[in-house]
């Protein structure tokens, strides 16, 4: 039997844990060598690129802060671009805004990109995690 299994307390403690309010269903990243941008946000989903902060990353999606308002279902493409130069265009939607000041928002990604994380798993340096 290994300590925590004779650990009363602490198990005690983690069946008084409410697991049901953690929505999170992936691991998110937090990278600093990932740059994002994200496009469609004109007349007719045209416009150029807006320049924004990537907060953090998971296989679902992003979380980013921009400046500027986003509406909530919009469809847009979200650019990842790393330092190596390479860069992966993924079509996403605005799943959600912050409730704080920060002009916060939740990108789901419309699919999985196996290249995408692929790639994350071979250029990671530093393993940090939200």
């Amino acid at each position: 039997m290994s300590e925590f299994e004779n650990n009363t307390e602490l198990m005690a403690g983690l069946s008084e844990v409410n697991l049901t309010n953690n929505r999170r269903i992936a691991t998110r990243f937090i990278r600093e060598d990932i740059s994002a941008s994200i496009s469609g946000l004109g007349l007719f989903g045209m416009g150029k690129a807006l320049a924004v902060t990537l907060l953090d990353i998971s296989s679902k999606g992003v979380l980013i802060s921009t400046d500027q308002p986003l509406n909530i279902n919009k469809k847009i493409t979200v650019t990842l671009k790393f330092k190596s130069g390479k860069a992966f265009p993924i079509k996403s939607i605005v799943a959600r805004g912050s409730d704080s000041s920060l002009n916060e928002y939740g990108i789901d990604f419309e699919r999985y990109n196996n290249d995408l994380g692929n790639y994350m798993l071979e250029s990671q340096r530093k393993l940090i995690f939200k």
